[in-house]
């Protein structure tokens, strides 16, 4: 117990001696706990980040035993949704060893309090709430006999359609919600946490299956669902897939090769995590930095106080005593830089949230929780020792007599500990290369993303997607009955120039059909190509180029020749990049004819970063409802492209109220400008270019700064030195020479090894670069010589200073 009390007794005298030792030295207090608050900070921000994403249990009773079956195929590919007679074989083939359930996600249009809204409706089976052990919280979940064809029209809603719809009204229950068209009674609300399928829109309504829906044939497309598994206890993963494929056999395909079992996080994170790792890496890198600037600073400290070691040691100071007491002040300098850390990763996470909310699957789960703390106070301990342990040893072996007879200040130092603050000053500068040649990578992707050829105009061009209910329209033509009465309100709104509608619109759409492309005598093979159906004017209003012939006119109708406009791309693999205007092609599953009248400059569809692929549209005004392809491409979503006069925002509340107009039934989407889809397209290279650019100026400005401090002291340090060799003859020039070499050798060595660990890692960043390699000359090149020119101009100073030493005053200093 004594010894405890002594321990304490120490502990405190430490901490009350280690403040007044920030008193004494203001300026190096506080620049040790900034750079190390921006070190924990993004340590602590990022593990809140990767902690939610990877590793945090799903919202799911007994998450690790949920799993979802895919099937690996000889192609590669990995099929999520199966049909509905898969899934009864499996579930009669797992009874016992796995509890198995199935949903189907999907849009459609729900009564809200200012008009029809678009909504993610979810068709879940029996037993899906409670294989997640999910309750609602207000109500009941689905009764058996409501399930799988009962015709009993229920809903259970989402807390956030809950308090949208009926303002949060607890007398919800039994009142009455219209979703396509179908009443269905509110019977339960779920909690605001609650969201499955967790990869899809957030859902907001939760209906039964209903079993008339269901195809009788697999090949259905609208009976196919996504299934979720639980396996039981006691029993093996490899066991329930073996009764998987058992059962699966009949279903399958010349190409199928077997089913697997994936945990539902693995399937949720595998496009992140490779992003989320890399950024880890970045933040680390930044952390190790700072540690090690630190640690250079508290190396100098030392020498300056030797005499004061000595003196300790004199008085019968122990070496455990003396390193207890540099810890003592590292772990208070590292308390004081993690809770300004903390404060730095709430800002952070504040600035970034709907960001990661967005791009992130769980990101809205993303906050500072236990876990966090622990690993925060966990961090605090090993930043502590990180940098405070090599100080704090060397401290202790300082020699007393050396101590007493020196001033510490000015001595010249240990070559050992010269050597040591070198060699974290060479740790810095190759880490600082590694992370901004990562950061001048990711920027001239954004350069190059931002001026590819995107084959149509996004100045004064606004979008919008609109959504028609399936029982309204169902009996009659959609495109003369909505669309186009639509397009004609919206030509008419003060401040458009053109206006146009089309099923796919460039970068930002919710659907994209694909139909097959037959051999004719001037196509060698079958082939198959992105089908769209658009009005007169869409080229007009996309700014696209038309390559040869023309566009849709009012000339084509429903009883005229049957006509489609390709892009370049179709031209090139299907006609070998001849002639294609008068060519006939035949296409979709029930096989129909159409001539090409005209070819279209392609556009980038699907994202800046991705190809054109062959497409080909068709006049909207040419479809009816006999024809296979009408349902796919009119029977429910739209998408309206308006070239504006002024500003294209402006425009948006007008474009608005005109559709609710035109039809107050249809759902409107989200409207954005064409500028701010590209700019979204971009998000995660944007994301990552800002989240590392960031990274590589702090290390950056920590770099230059720590060298300018090691100058600094050793200049200091050097004073005897300098004087003595001014007072034999040496000139400022040579002085100056003599700062600028040390400090070109530091740069050199750091740069050749930096470079070095950025062409290693380099794969880190692969999935992100665009038009640039990861081992890109010019960066390397414009990086490196970035980084020579700050060091040299953070050396000028000190070398100035010793210049300027009068040899007199030097000679003196001892």
């Amino acid at each position: 117990m004594s010894w405890t009390l002594a321990s304490l007794q120490n502990f405190g005298d430490d901490v009350r001696f280690s403040l007044r030792q920030f008193r004494r030295a203001p300026g190096y207090a506080a620049f040790t706990v900034l750079v190390l608050a921006l070190g924990v900070g993004t340590v602590t921000a990022m593990f809140a980040i990767c902690y939610a994403v990877l590793l945090k249990p799903l919202p799911f009773e007994a998450d690790q035993t949920l799993f979802q079956p895919v099937a690996k195929t000889t192609a590669g590919t990995e099929p999520e949704s199966f049909s509905y007679n898969e899934i009864k074989a499996w579930q009669t083939a797992t009874e016992g060893t796995a509890d198995l359930a199935f949903s189907q996600g999907g849009l459609n249009i729900a009564d809200g309090p200012a008009g029809a809204v678009l909504i993610t409706e979810v068709n879940a089976s029996q037993n899906l709430f409670q294989m997640l052990g999910a309750r609602p919280m207000m109500g009941r979940g689905f009764l058996p006999d409501e399930l799988e064809g009962s015709g009993s029209d229920v809903v259970i809603l989402s807390h956030a359609l809950w308090q949208q719809n009926f303002a949060g009204n607890k007398d919800v229950l039994g009142k009455t919600l219209h979703i396509g068209g179908v009443p269905r009674t509110v019977v339960g609300v779920m909690p605001p946490q609650f969201m499955y399928p967790l990869w899809e829109n957030r859902p907001e309504a939760w209906v039964p299956i209903d079993r008339s829906e269901l195809g009788a044939s697999n090949k259905d497309a609208y009976s196919y669902f996504t299934p979720l598994l639980r396996v039981e206890p006691g029993a093996s993963t490899k066991a329930v897939e073996t009764q998987l494929a058992q059962a699966h056999a009949p279903f399958a395909k010349a190409n199928d090769a077997k089913i697997q079992l994936s945990g539902l996080r693995e399937l949720l994170v595998t496009d992140v995590r490779p992003a989320l790792l890399a950024l880890e890496v970045a933040v680390i890198v930044v952390w190790l930095i700072a540690c090690s600037n630190v640690a250079g600073l508290l190396l100098a400290r030392v020498v300056s106080r030797r005499s004061e070691i000595a003196v300790r040691a004199a008085l019968g100071a122990a070496r455990s005593r003396i390193v207890a007491q540099f810890l003592t002040e590292s772990l208070a300098l590292s308390c004081i830089s993690a809770t300004g850390g903390l404060g730095l990763a709430v800002v952070m996470l504040h600035i970034f949230r709907r960001t990661l909310s967005e791009k992130l699957p769980l990101g809205t789960e993303i906050h500072l929780n236990w876990a966090v703390w622990t690993s925060l106070l966990a961090l605090t301990i090993v930043t502590t020792l990180a940098f405070g342990a090599v100080p704090a040893l060397i401290a202790s072996r300082t020699h007393m007599d050396a101590g007493l007879k020196s001033s510490g200040r000015k001595s010249a130092g240990d070559r050992g500990q010269n050597r040591i603050r070198s060699a974290l000053l060479v740790g810095q500068i190759a880490l600082s290369i590694t992370l901004l040649i990562g950061a001048g990578l990711m920027m001239r992707t954004m350069y190059a993303l931002r001026h590819v050829p995107l084959g149509f105009r996004t100045d004064h061009l606004v979008l919008t997607s609109l959504t028609i209910p399936n029982d309204l329209y169902k009996d009659r033509n959609a495109g003369t009955a909505v669309w186009q009465p639509l397009l004609d309100e919206i030509r008419r709104l003060p401040g458009v120039r053109d206006a146009a509608l089309s099923t796919v619109l460039p970068i930002q759409h919710p659907v994209e059909l694909i139909t097959a492309i037959y051999a004719t005598e001037w196509m060698k093979g079958d082939g198959s190509a992105a089908v769209r159906a658009a009005t007169p004017g869409l080229v007009d209003a996309l700014g696209v180029h038309m390559r040869t012939g023309r566009f849709f006119n009012d000339g084509d109708t429903a009883t005229s020749l049957p006509v489609m406009v390709v892009n370049q791309t179709f031209v090139n693999r299907y006609l070998g990049g001849g002639k294609a205007v008068g060519r006939q092609i035949r296409y979709g599953h029930v096989p129909r004819t159409a001539t090409i009248v005209g070819v279209i400059e392609d556009v980038h569809q699907d994202g800046v970063a991705e190809e054109s692929q062959p497409e080909f549209y068709l006049s909207m005004s040419q479809l009816d409802q006999q024809q296979q392809i009408y349902r796919a491409l009119l029977g429910r979503f739209m998408q309206v492209a308006v070239r504006t006069e002024t500003a294209p925002g402006v425009l948006i509340p007008e474009l608005r109220q005109g559709i609710h107009r035109a039809n107050p039934h249809l759902a409107i989407g989200a409207c954005s400008t064409m500028a701010e889809a590209v700019e979204d397209s971009i998000g995660a290279q944007k994301v990552a270019a800002h989240v590392i650019a960031v990274f590589g100026g702090l290390v950056l400005l920590i770099t230059v700064v720590g060298l300018y401090g090691l100058l600094s002291y050793m200049v200091a340090q050097r004073t005897q030195e300098i004087g003595i060799r001014m007072a034999l003859g040496a000139d400022r020039r040579h002085v100056v020479g003599m700062v600028l070499r040390q400090t070109l050798i530091w740069l050199g060595t750091g740069t050749v090894i930096g470079i070095a660990l950025a062409i290693v890692s380099g794969r880190l960043l692969n999935g992100f670069l665009f038009g640039v390699r990861a081992i890109d000359p010019w960066t390397i090149g414009l990086v490196s010589a970035g980084l020579f020119v700050c060091g040299m101009l953070a050396a000028m100073p000190p070398a100035r200073r010793a210049a300027s030493s009068n040899p007199v005053d030097a000679l003196r200093a001892e």
